[in-house]
């Protein structure tokens, strides 16, 4: 039989090998794809259901091992849930990709309230953990080290951003992260930090931007890095009971009504100063009781006006130094200090000490009750106070003289006005004061 010829074949199969080779090319890309690309959308997990990389956790959970590393997102919590790591490592890849290793993120009136997360080891992720749009929520004994991106020095141990306030973070350990240990952000208020240690972070070991009414108790920040203490912008904080250990602790910019109670600076100075190019200077805030040590200024007032170091043990090489680069310094101190004051020609440093005043009858005995009220040289009130059983009132300040540059100018003689029904009124003016009390003797009427 005669053979036909089908010239169109060897036209056609090279073209349909082509296809195939094409298809099966694109076959493997997808899966080599789908099997290493994070989850488009994140699984629930908690309770019984194993939580995986990216997961949602919607339930109370145990974590049963170590987690990762993690292309994404280590484990996002939700409201009202309990995430315990009992110790486990929850670990990214590292790099520069925005990730979270556990991320508590709600919304403007929908925010992550209720939950815990503790006992979890972070590390290698943008951010370890972070609340954002969070509140009342409770992160205790967790370890965040070596996040954010080594090379550009962006990431933070721990987060707070958003909004997010009343949360209590306790008993967490911040380490090596590439830029802050522990950042405070915009709008952040209310929340508590107690007994934590940041340590060893590249720039800041706790900072705060424009978040206010927070409260720091017993936490210990620094040796390492530039600052322990970057406050900026931001007021009425408490710090009470700390260790600043090693770095600077800086208040800055637009910084006002802060109260810093009963601290320890070891090595760690207290710097005052304007925002770099702006007129934004600290005002308002107080530093009482605690001591600095171990370094070459305690205090430091640059081009600042209205704050108040009260009380506070200063043992370093110069107690105060006040300068005035891009606007007069105007600051109190109250205490005797041992170290030198050094300041430059547009600075004031108001000098003062607490003094009781003990108020008597014509026979000694003490007199309670009795109104006591402190003016200035020009007249001005000071204060008002009330005896006690024994005839004292509550240590008062008494500011004693002004520096001015390198000169001193008395503020003496102060005049107490001590009034008791049944007895005469006595007006006694002070022109010094030798020691921590002052004595005024009433007649009867």
């Amino acid at each position: 039989m005669q053979s036909i010829e089908r010239p169109e074949l060897t036209r056609v199969r090279p073209r349909r090998a082509a296809s195939l080779r094409s298809a099966f090319i694109l076959l493997f890309l997808l899966l080599t794809f789908f099997a290493v690309a994070p989850r488009l959308e994140a699984a629930s997990c908690g309770g019984a259901r194993p939580c995986k990389c990216g997961d949602v956790v919607t339930s109370n959970y145990l974590l049963g091992g170590n987690l990762g590393p993690c292309s994404g997102h280590g484990l996002v919590v939700k409201s009202n849930v309990a995430l315990d790591c009992r110790g486990f490592q929850i670990t990214g890849l590292g790099g520069t990709s925005e990730q979270y290793g556990i991320s508590l993120s709600g919304k403007p009136g929908a925010e992550i309230t209720g939950a815990t997360v503790k006992g979890c080891q972070v590390s290698r992720f943008h951010r370890g953990i972070r609340l954002h749009a969070a509140s009342n929520n409770l992160v205790g004994d967790n370890t965040a080290t070596d996040n954010g991106d080594q090379g550009t020095h962006v990431g933070y141990g721990i987060d707070v951003s958003g909004g997010s306030h009343d949360n209590v973070l306790e008993n967490n350990r911040v380490q090596r992260n590439a830029d802050e240990g522990i950042h405070i952000g915009t709008g952040s208020y209310k929340n508590r930090f107690a007994g934590n240690t940041s340590a060893n972070n590249y720039r800041e070991n706790l900072y705060l931007l424009l978040a206010n009414r927070n409260v720091f108790v017993r936490n210990t920040l620094g040796p390492g890095g530039m600052n322990s203490l970057y406050l900026k912008d931001s007021g009425g904080n408490l710090f009470e009971g700390n260790t600043f250990r090693g770095n600077t602790a800086r208040i800055v910019g637009d910084a006002r009504d802060n109260q810093f109670i009963n601290n320890t600076f070891s090595g760690a100075g207290l710097h005052f100063l304007p925002y770099k190019g702006t007129a934004r200077s600290p005002s308002n805030n107080r530093v009482a009781g605690g001591a600095i040590s171990d370094t070459g200024e305690c205090v430091r007032f640059t081009s600042t006006r209205g704050n108040v170091v009260e009380d506070t043990e200063l043992a370093c090489r110069t107690a105060v130094r006040s300068e005035s680069p891009s606007g007069p310094s105007d600051n109190t101190l109250i205490g005797v200090p041992s170290a030198a004051l050094v300041l430059d020609e547009g600075s004031t440093l108001s000098r003062g000490r607490r003094v009781s005043v003990h108020v008597t009858d014509a026979a000694g005995a003490p007199v309670a009750g009795a109104q006591v009220h402190g003016r200035d040289a020009s007249g001005t009130s000071m204060w008002e106070a009330e005896t006690d059983v024994a005839g004292n009132t509550p240590p008062q300040i008494f500011l004693t003289e002004a520096r001015v540059g390198s000169r001193t100018v008395p503020r003496a003689p102060f005049t107490l006005i001590v009034t008791k029904p049944g007895y005469a009124a006595e007006t006694q003016a002070v022109s010094t004061i030798g020691g921590a009390s002052l004595t005024v003797s009433l007649r009867p009427e």
